[in-house]
């Protein structure tokens, strides 16, 4: 594929440019209704030029202050976290506009870095040129005002098509991959839910910039797909995509030549997603190698044969309609999350990536290993209802309880599976009380991570993790929906179940905590908080401002007012289930289906909140 320009060059009076390029400068929502001789002006006050897949938009000097207008391929916008590392945020697609607010209020930083994600051809206005232009056209200005309060508004909604990737690359790392027909597969699958799809192999391969440009521009999604390892079309499938998956089968080991290739070193985009196909069907395994790779994958999906559903899964995820299902922590008050999730499925509502805190992250673990309905119900009644895991009393130095029968009951029901061998996507959140920060575990052992979740101060003892002690992720985050929302950038809509409610503790004699032991017993019998109780809603009520803020970053909220069921009541087990079920059903029945009709009718379509 021939880019234009591989340089920054000067367009000046007397220079002949591509027709091309005016007629895409109309198609840019700045510079509407503004003539072919202003747009000529312009293109001799611009620069031209092309940045290569994965080359930083460098921001210094005459850039510091500019309006760049994307004409072909798209940007990353990047934010650095508080760990220090760079996360996608935004995508700016052709025919978008980018450093506006630089010549509203020039910085001498930015607080975003801009990588272009493909091949990119880019126009540079400076502050002068572009004052020229309003002066000469104040229609502009009006145009950048619209932008402006569009995307702002934009932001408040999430993410929308155009700040979505669309085109993708399929690399194969192993041999005798490139005719694997996943990349079809997946394109007939978004297909089904109103995506515009296309697949181009190495036939395409002596296409001009400009013929991939109008075919994208044509397409919902693209699928390139590589032919070999390290060919000539797959380092261009590399440069031309926005996001790359990298394809292995998972009962051979990942090879580690192709990964270090300049091809994937230069790229600064962001790290790849692997899929792992799994022929046999069975249980997903992680092939050999999986484990050094740290830091290469930036997600991985189990695609398992004779699974259809592993398949639309990650179609979901490619249109952005992967639908997330976040369970609150709520001791027994949490089986309710067994009857909402009976409700959604009766409703037709996948499950695509999930994750919870405590018990919810307990039934969150046993839905990633597809539990049926029945089983989650009988392995639950099992070791909660039918049995105390909380019954090994020990002397309270650390705890009130060893802890060895929970670990043993997680252990029963969850094997050895490691977190990234489960079919869904999942994570569990404990609080590092090391470090002061939540703990979200999305890979090791998975009875481990949600020993630590469970793991209530006072109660259960810690957790201990590389030298950290971490306990229940209710202390710090009872509802994670903030920590699913920033897993990526193209996840969909959110359900959030939050079984919290209003525990209220009472005790209504004033000397209550001052009575002898004999006299609290048998307050106890009445009803009276015990130490367990106490401990149980301390261990929570610290979270309750970050679960009120969460709240409103869900697309969905079921929330089971459960007024009589306390977080002890284990023996209520139906009951909370039932109420889970009912609150469910009452929500879709005056809500309507609650995310099908959007994953029917295609990318676009707000959500309402239940």
């Amino acid at each position: 594929m021939q880019m234009a320009f591989l340089s920054s060059f000067r367009i000046g009076q007397q220079t002949v440019y591509p027709e091309e390029l005016l007629e895409r400068l109309k198609s840019f929502a700045l510079l509407d209704n503004v003539g072919d001789a202003a747009l000529r002006n312009l293109l001799a006050e611009a620069n031209w030029f092309a940045l290569p897949g994965g080359t930083l938009l460098e921001r210094g000097g005459e850039n510091n202050a500019a309006l760049f207008l994307v004409v072909t391929g798209s940007l990353g916008v990047f934010v650095s976290t508080s760990q220090g590392q760079r996360r996608l945020v935004a995508y700016v697609p052709a025919g978008e506009t980018v450093g506006e607010m630089s010549l509203i209020q020039p910085s001498k930083s930015h607080s975003a870095q801009l990588v272009a994600m493909r091949d990119t051809e880019l126009l540079r206005i400076s502050p002068d040129g572009f004052e020229a232009l309003i002066g000469r056209h104040p229609r502009v200005m009006m145009n950048l005002m619209q932008m402006l309060v569009k995307r702002l508004k934009d932001a408040n909604r999430g993410p929308t098509d155009k700040a979505r990737p669309r085109t993708f690359a399929i690399v194969p790392l192993q041999e005798g991959l490139g005719e694997a027909p996943i990349a079809h597969r997946l394109a007939a699958a978004l297909g089904q839910i109103g995506s515009r799809t296309a697949v181009l192999d190495a036939g395409a391969s002596e296409q001009t910039a400009e013929w991939f440009n109008s075919f994208e521009q044509a397409h919902d999604v693209v699928f390139y797909r590589g032919d070999a390892p390290d060919s000539p079309w797959t380092h261009q499938c590399l440069r031309q995509a926005d996001r790359i998956f990298l394809l292995a089968r998972a009962d051979r080991p990942l090879p580690l030549a192709p990964l270090d290739l300049p091809a994937f070193k230069e790229r600064a985009a962001g790290l790849p997603d692997l899929l792992l196909l799994h022929p046999d069907g069975a249980s997903a395994k992680l092939p050999e190698h999986f484990a050094t790779r740290g830091g290469l994958f930036g997600a991985h999906h189990h695609l398992r044969a004779g699974h259809q559903g592993d398949v639309a899964r990650v179609a979901r995820f490619i249109a952005g309609r992967a639908v997330g299902l976040v369970l609150a922590g709520g001791g027994a008050r949490g089986f309710a999350h067994i009857g909402i999730i009976k409700a959604l499925k009766e409703a037709g509502v996948p499950f695509d990536q999930l994750g919870g805190t405590s018990m919810g992250a307990i039934i969150a673990a046993g839905l990633a290993q597809e539990w049926t309905q029945e089983e989650m119900r009988e392995r639950m009644r099992a070791v909660f209802v039918n049995d105390n895991p909380l019954s090994d009393f020990t002397l309270p130095l650390i705890a009130l309880v060893r802890g060895k029968k929970v670990s043993a009951r997680l252990r029963e029901n969850f094997g050895d599976v490691c977190i990234e061998e489960l079919p869904l996507p999942f994570f569990a959140v404990s609080s590092d009380l090391t470090t002061g920060r939540i703990h979200i575990h999305r890979d090791g052992q998975l009875w481990r991570a949600l020993r630590a979740s469970v793991a209530l101060p006072g109660i259960l003892p810690p957790v201990t993790h590389h030298g950290h002690l971490l306990v229940d992720g209710g202390v710090m985050n009872n509802l994670p929906v903030d920590v699913m929302r920033e897993q990526a950038l193209n996840a969909g809509p959110i359900i959030a179940c939050d079984v919290t409610g209003e525990v209220d503790l009472q005790a209504q004699d004033p000397r209550y905590g001052e009575r002898p032991w004999w006299w609290l017993i048998g307050q106890r019998m009445r009803g009276s908080p015990s130490i367990v109780s106490i401990l149980m809603r301390s261990g929570t009520v610290g979270s309750e401002a970050q679960r009120r803020i969460v709240r409103e970053q869900c697309d969905f909220l079921i929330e089971p007012p459960m007024p009589d069921i306390g977080l002890r009541d284990w023996k209520k087990f139906d009951q909370a289930i039932q109420e889970g079920y009912d609150t469910a059903r009452a929500c879709i029945d005056k809500n309507g289906v609650p995310l099908t009709h959007v994953l029917s009718e295609g990318p676009g379509m707000p959500l309402p909140h239940i």
